[in-house]
């Protein structure tokens, strides 16, 4: 979800990482589905004035056992 805030905001990874003070490792981890701190999320939540839900997204990959 964060890739299609941008694109609605007409903004580049490289707009979120100075305006939310991130470095590149952070965003690239995101680009590989890898944990962010929540710190991070706040960051990146305050600059595009969103909330979690509407960059992240939860996929629950467990299978439920009977």
């Amino acid at each position: 979800p964060l890739w299609i805030q941008l694109a609605k905001k007409g903004l580049k990874k490289t707009d979120v990482i100075a305006m939310a003070g991130l470095t590149t490792n952070v965003m690239a981890q995101m680009g590989k589905d890898k944990p962010i701190t929540f710190k991070n999320l706040e960051r990146i939540c305050k600059a595009l004035s969103c909330t979690p839900n509407d960059i992240i997204s939860f996929e629950d990959t467990c299978e439920k056992e009977i």
